[in-house]
């Protein structure tokens, strides 16, 4: 939740800062806010003016197209209700001295700055935009720290009021699905699929092509371009837009090439052409902290083209010919299937439920009897030729196969009941008084 007291002209600033920065500006509409009394919670108010940029902020949130006339209200009244929660849970954790763990405050405001600086693509451009509403980052975490408190130390207090007093046990988890197994939630039909995968290669004329585009954009950072600029120019992924920038990154979530030259290089320095399976990247490191690196790119992608597709589209029928011929189909996927993790359990995919599968697949799929394979399906990127090895049709669910989901939805009902109850308790106890008349009546 946002301090409830900050100034309506400080707040806007934030507010700003919340937007991306092409929009930021544009989309801020003429306001005024009402300086009256909206909740009074223990010695602590909330104005109208704070409700107001609570409920603005969520509309920029959403892209301004949730709120209408109708439903403002309703909205309003979440506002209000959430804001004397969140204030009845710190009165209660400064009346029983509760403090957070060293540190995790400085923790969390790290945590949203990143947020910000990923916004707006690196330091530089961050500070940028503080410095054109006449802020500087001290300003801005000085600003956030009062209302991140509050937040944590709200968090801390349901942990510890709601959360750890619930343990549900299996033999509660048995004894419920004994009683409501009937109303639980149905296991869906699902297929046991087997698949030979092939890839469209692209052409070495696509390569080629990609590669000069890449090789002209190197050379103009190499003259002194800025990287942010040429990645808006360049770059086919949709980071572009912040300049290339992917925020922070640890080892095992990019894929190796990528991975391996980013992690080679040092932050300020740009990388050459890097290739991938998604194309050619060029990769600026911005920042480096132990096994994570923050890093910007470019990515020329390379699609294959109509010829490419004809020909992976002829090889699929010629795999399929040969199962069709007498061949085992778990021999023709093991041996030229190009989905290398499949291939090696000879085209062995696992169950699918409907939901599961490529939506042009279920069609074909749900008309095969066992044994029998589909024709050949694109893909979102490959071509596929799958054969179905099993079947199960719809039925009720068996206690192992949903005994975790189960335990976390009693466990979810318990949090409701037991945080309703302490809502109850605590505006017993300290005086609240939600004065505003701009709420809904229901």
């Amino acid at each position: 939740m946002m301090k409830f007291h900050a100034g309506s002209a400080i707040w806007l600033l934030l507010l700003a800062l919340f937007l991306s920065p092409s929009t930021a500006a544009a989309q801020e509409p003429d306001r005024q806010f009402v300086d009256g009394i909206a909740a009074v919670v223990g010695n602590e108010i909330i104005l109208e003016s704070d409700v107001d940029e609570e409920l603005y902020l969520f509309n920029m949130r959403t892209g301004g197209e949730t709120l209408s006339e109708e439903n403002i209200l309703e909205f309003r009244s979440g506002i209000v209700n959430e804001m004397v929660e969140e204030m009845l849970l710190v009165a209660l954790a400064r009346r029983d001295s509760v403090v957070l763990r060293p540190g995790r405050l400085d923790e969390e405001i790290g945590r949203r700055v990143d947020e910000l600086r990923n916004r707006y693509g690196s330091q530089e451009e961050l500070d940028r935009a503080l410095a054109e509403r006449g802020m500087t980052l001290a300003d801005l975490t000085t600003i956030y720290r009062d209302d991140i408190e509050r937040r944590l130390l709200a968090e801390t207090v349901v942990r510890r009021e709601v959360h750890a007093r619930i343990d549900v046990t299996w033999r509660e988890v048995e004894s419920y699905f004994e009683e409501h197994g009937a109303e639980l939630g149905r296991m869906p039909e699902s297929y046991q699929l087997s698949g030979i995968m092939v890839t469209a290669k692209i052409s070495e004329e696509a390569k080629r092509a990609a590669i000069a585009r890449m090789t002209e954009a190197r050379d103009r950072l190499d003259a002194g371009e800025s990287f942010i600029d040429i990645a808006h120019e360049y770059s086919d992924d949709a980071s572009a837009a912040t300049g290339g920038d992917l925020g922070w990154f640890g080892r095992g979530m990019m894929v190796p090439e990528f991975e391996e030259a980013a992690f080679a290089l040092e932050p300020g320095e740009v990388s050459g052409i890097v290739p991938s399976r998604f194309g050619f990247h060029i990769i600026q490191v911005i920042e480096k902290e132990g096994d994570r690196v923050h890093a910007r790119h470019i990515l020329t992608k390379v699609m294959p083209g109509p010829a490419d597709e004809e020909r992976a589209v002829a090889r699929a029928e010629s795999l399929r010919q040969m199962v069709l011929d007498g061949a085992d189909f778990s021999a023709v996927a093991a041996g030229y299937s190009e989905d290398a993790a499949s291939s090696e359990r000879g085209g062995d995919l696992g169950w699918f439920s409907p939901d599961d599968l490529d939506a042009a697949f279920v069609t074909s799929v749900a008309s095969l009897s066992e044994g029998e394979m589909t024709g050949v399906l694109k893909g979102a990127a490959d071509y596929y030729v799958l054969q179905l090895t099993g079947y199960e049709a719809e039925r009720q669910a068996e206690l192992d196969e949903i005994r975790e989901q189960l335990k976390d939805y009693i466990f979810s009902i318990r949090v409701e009941e037991k945080y309703a109850a302490l809502m109850e308790r605590l505006r017993d106890e300290i005086y609240t008084d939600i004065r505003t008349e701009m709420v809904s009546d229901q």
